[in-house]
């Protein structure tokens, strides 16, 4: 049942040129046919009438025959003229036009009920009038009725044309239609899914047929709770559409890209979301200077698409948290929908959908109004359950939810109850959440063996094997890939680490953890490997809890602490990883140069258009929407582009490009070497050491705890408090406990939360302190520590600036030491020009000169060069590039330093480098001292000139540093602990043993003239 009837009309007239009849047509009616297939129907009629009066004297079959196929063409005439309701140019009322249906109907009836008798029947004619029949009840809203005529012309044409007939395909695309409507959305897909493949064996993947079924199949996986799947279907129809770029299609689109945008607010991407709600504007701005708007061709059809956007827009200012604009466009739709009158389908479903989402809203604030809004919905939902098929079973699960919430569980227990005769109509996600919700509320009533009964009901409905529970792993579940999911999964998961906490039984452990590890997993088939939001950095915390619980108390299990840490790794964000990844190895490519040139016109526009809307002053939003509408596509242009480049060297990304396994990054540690990663959940800290050897769970700390003295330590730090050993010997113990740091030569610190803002070296510093670095998580680290040196001659790139109002005095020294321990090219005062056309030239960039943090905006933090205009390097023109050096030195204020995103880090200009493809970066996380910096600097480059490793030169600047400085004020750990090293810390140069071989050589002269001075004293 495609939505646009023209082409039902266009389908229906194609099918009568397969027409087997039976009979030998007379001139009039073949005349009559070849008029009604170009749409001429009223000629048609003069021609079928004139047959009937000529050929009264035909056999009775032919006369039947004759006055059913005139009852055919009157009621395709009807069903045509119904069609002026969406002409813009032949408006007829919504009245009109059902009386032109229901006008239709009786005809297509009355031509069956003739057509019946024949004891032989033309049976692709027969189908034909079956189609007018099941069309136009489902036109009238009979939706039910409209199935058994559906399926009743299934039967007509099974046996009568194969699966490859496109009318046959048509008609098992209607037969899903008619099923959504009803609210079957597993029979939707699986009939959806029958036509798609048959449609794509028979016309080819690029056309609308295709299309449709795909964004069609795509809300139903919607309805059913398979997130990815939604997703991808609608990324394909949306592919198709946008390719075939034609005007019939534009509505299509139209109605995809509002899908997509419902999507991505759901994932919580709201700049994807808010670049599908500017290409809907886009369309319906084109469709209102266009003389034939397919978009919007009726009063009704501009009074839907009204309520529709502002539906969307509510969503959108919902989950950016900006309150105003969400009551604003909320109330907007409640007023405009009159409840006095009788609804449409659409306005009972907009005003269902609404009530339900102003409920959620106010839930926490106003419980009792948020009962009355759900109360409200159901009762709307109930009053049209007949006419329209609406269910009020998913609003009353959400009015148990906030009953829940309230723990008033005896009222959910009785709504609840009153659900259980209605669950084997739903879709699985609703079982499973009825199940979920069950099992909190015999929680809430001290139930446990309910509470258990259903909680592993929920596991069962989610069964697609004949496993039992414990034995479940992720491929043998139903592809429930979505939040809600997650939750029921920790849900279970807290009820059995509950028991756990009261009866110590090891089975009720295990099975805390099947849950937790099963809601992990669910998780990283959801997250798309992009950049984090809110909703997935919720779900990583809350999943990350479980799981942590749980390796708590098998502290002792290291292959369980293995997998789980390996699980948050792989959920963590991978959008830093896979940009260095792309960036450092496409270096190694040979890469065409058109690409080239494509890739930097795309980054020279995508630049400036970000810098300019960074600029935009307020109230031209005309223009900001110009310009965000120009950023998505230029992103989108980019991510293609380089997704091709991927796909040309296929076999070298698959082989590179891997899943984080600790294992691997274990084999690849030394003896002496050790990593130490945090993870924060909401209430405490947890430490892991990994050795080559073993995996081991630190103990935990309270977080307020830690982030109290964490803020002391960091204020003694910057404020140069002068008696700060106490204040760092403590957080030294929260963050480093029960670890003798002694017993190695390395630690590898990868940081979370506010620890990133932390110099380790401030309380370790001293001769026989672990050489320290630092990555910004494991995943990136391991893929750091494969670049392996080449030992190549290094060439320094050392750019400074010194602007009027900001000088670094000793910035031009500073790139003089440096210049003076290793070759290289020094570009004082340098233009942002000078280090965009110049940095490619050297394996090591040196960078000193001033930076901006602007944390309202951390992606235009910026370097400054020198200049007056145009000589701020923003992160996000970093973003784009690709740059060759082994390790850039940003010997600035605050490089490491920036607005902390969850999930992501730090934004920083150091992170930026990382995206760039530069595995090392030094940098410094306070607005560091000049002279104290240029000091250190010099020691630093002196040390790798020797063949250190860098964290190992880096230690040993420092402690020259404190050695040769007198001042006891200046030895203070601000002036030298905040410059610290990211990534790769191999040595730059290759270590050239030239003593080893003097005592060698002096050894073997030693001997020779021993030898020689025995043999003498013999003669």
């Amino acid at each position: 049942m495609k939505p646009y009837p023209f082409i039902y009309l266009f389908i229906i007239s194609l099918s009568f040129g397969y027409s087997q009849n039976i009979y030998q047509k007379d001139t009039l009616t073949i005349l009559a046919d070849s008029l009604q297939l170009k749409g001429e129907y009223d000629q048609a009629l003069i021609f079928r009438k004139q047959a009937i009066q000529t050929l009264n004297n035909s056999s009775v079959d032919y006369q039947t025959y004759l006055k059913a196929k005139l009852f055919h063409t009157n009621s395709a005439s009807m069903e045509f003229k119904s069609y002026d309701y969406h002409n813009v140019d032949k408006t007829i009322t919504k009245k009109v036009r059902e009386q032109y249906l229901d006008s239709a109907l009786q005809s297509a009836i009355s031509a069956r009920d003739l057509y019946s008798r024949e004891k032989h029947p033309d049976r692709i004619f027969q189908y034909q009038i079956q189609n007018r029949i099941y069309h136009q009840t489902a036109y009238l809203g009979n939706w039910e009725h409209a199935l058994e005529q559906a399926q009743l012309g299934y039967e007509v044409l099974k046996d009568t044309l194969s699966n490859k007939d496109k009318s046959f395909v048509d008609l098992i695309y209607d037969i899903g239609f008619i099923y959504s409507a009803l609210g079957d959305y597993s029979k939707a897909v699986e009939h959806y899914q029958t036509s798609l493949d048959l449609y794509k064996s028979i016309i080819g993947e690029y056309n609308t047929d295709v299309a449709q079924a795909y964004n069609n199949i795509a809300v139903e996986y919607r309805y059913l709770g398979l997130k990815t799947k939604e997703l991808e279907s609608l990324l394909k129809a949306k592919t198709i559409w946008e390719a075939l770029d034609e005007n019939d299609n534009q509505q299509f689109l139209y109605s995809c890209y509002g899908n997509l945008f419902y999507w991505y607010s759901y994932y919580g991407d709201f700049d994807k979301a808010e670049e599908y709600i500017l290409k809907k504007d886009k369309l319906r701005t084109i469709a209102k200077t266009t003389k034939n708007n397919l978009l919007l061709r009726n009063k009704e059809e501009i009074y839907e698409d009204q309520l529709s956007n502002w539906y969307d827009l509510m969503l959108h200012y919902s989950r950016k948290k900006d309150t105003l604009k969400t009551v604003y466009y909320t109330d907007a739709i409640i007023k405009t929908i009159d409840t006095r009158k009788k609804l449409s389908r659409f306005e009972v479903n907009t005003l269902s959908a609404t009530l339900k989402f102003y409920a959620s809203i106010i839930a926490t604030k106003q419980p009792e109004k948020a009962l009355q809004l759900l109360n409200k919905t159901i009762a709307i939902t109930e009053d049209y359950k007949t006419e329209y098929y609406t269910k009020a079973f998913s609003t009353k699960l959400y009015k148990a939810e906030l009953l829940i919430e309230g723990r008033n569980f005896d009222e959910a227990s009785i709504l609840l109850d009153q659900l259980k005769d209605f669950k084997e109509d739903e879709a699985t996600s609703s079982q499973f959440k009825l199940a979920i919700l069950n099992a909190k509320t015999a929680q809430g009533l001290d139930q446990k063996e309910a509470s258990k009964h259903y909680f592993d009901e929920a596991f069962r409905v989610v069964n697609n094997s004949n496993k039992t529970i414990e034995d479940l792993k992720l491929e043998d579940l139903k592809p429930l890939i979505s939040f809600e999911t997650i939750a029921g999964f920790l849900a279970m998961g807290d009820f059995y680490f509950e028991r756990y906490n009261e009866d110590h039984s090891k089975i009720n452990l295990e099975k805390a953890t099947q849950r937790y590890v099963l809601a992990s997993e669910i998780y990283n088939q959801l997250y798309l490997g992009q950049r984090y939001n809110e909703s997935l950095f919720l779900n990583y915390n809350a999943i990350n809890k479980g799981l942590l619980k749980v390796a708590s108390a098998q502290s002792d299990d290291t292959s369980l602490l293995s997998e789980i840490l390996n699980s948050i790794e792989n959920n963590g964000s991978k959008l830093t990883w896979s940009k260095f990844v792309f960036n450092n190895q496409r270096q190694q490519l040979n890469i065409p140069q058109n690409l080239i040139n494509q890739e930097e016109n795309i980054k020279a526009q995508l630049n400036f258009y970000q810098k300019a809307l960074i600029d935009l002053k307020q109230g031209s939003d005309e223009k900001k929407s110009l310009w965000q509408n120009k950023i998505f596509k230029l992103k989108n242009d980019l991510d293609k582009l380089q997704d091709s480049i991927k796909q040309q060297n296929q076999t070298y990304y698959q082989f590179n490009v891997q899943h984080f396994d600790i294992k691997t990054l274990q084999e690849d540690l030394k003896d002496n070497e050790g990593v130490v990663k945090y993870i924060f959940t909401e209430d405490k800290l947890y430490p892991f050491l990994i050795t080559k050897s073993q995996i081991k769970i630190l103990p935990q700390s309270d977080k307020t705890i830690v982030i109290s003295a964490l803020k002391t330590c960091l204020s003694t730090l910057k404020e140069r408090t002068p008696n700060y050993q106490e204040s760092f010997k403590r957080l030294s113990t929260l963050l480093l406990p029960q670890l003798n740091y002694g017993d190695y030569e390395k630690l590898t610190i990868i940081p979370d939360g506010a620890i990133h803002y932390l110099p380790f070296e401030a309380f370790l510093l001293e001769e026989n302190m672990p050489l320290i670095s630092y990555g910004s998580s494991l995943l990136l680290y391991q893929e750091q520590k494969k670049i392996k040196s080449s030992f190549e001659k290094v060439k320094i790139g050392a750019f400074s600036a010194s602007n009027l109002e900001s000088k670094l005095p000793k910035a031009s020294s500073e790139l003089n030491a440096i210049l003076n321990i290793f070759n290289g090219d020094a570009f004082l005062n340098a233009s942002k020009l000078n280090f965009m056309n110049q940095a490619n030239n050297f394996n090591v960039l040196h960078l000193a000169m001033h930076s901006n943090i602007d944390e309202v905006h951390p992606e235009f933090s910026s370097l400054n060069f020198y200049g007056e205009e145009d000589n701020l390097l923003f992160i996000s023109e970093l973003y784009n590039e690709t740059l060759k050096a082994n390790m850039a030195v940003l010997s600035a204020c605050d490089t490491g330093n920036g607005f902390y995103e969850n999930g992501e880090g730090v934004i920083s200009l150091s992170r930026a480098f990382n995206y760039a493809g530069v595995p090392s970066t030094v940098m410094s996380l306070w607005k560091v001292e000049d002279e104290a910096t240029a000091k250190i600097m010099s020691y630093f480059y002196t040390h790798l000139k020797q063949g250190e490793f860098k964290d190992e030169a880096l230690k040993n600047a420092k402690l020259d540093y404190l050695k040769h400085t007198d001042d006891d004020l200046l030895k203070h750990p601000y002036y030298w602990s905040g410059f610290v090293i990211s990534g790769n810390t191999d040595a730059l140069v290759e270590t050239q043993y030239y003593w080893v071989y003097v005592l060698i050589g002096l050894f073997v002269g030693v001997l020779f003239f021993r030898k020689r001075l025995i043999q003498f004293f013999k003669k």
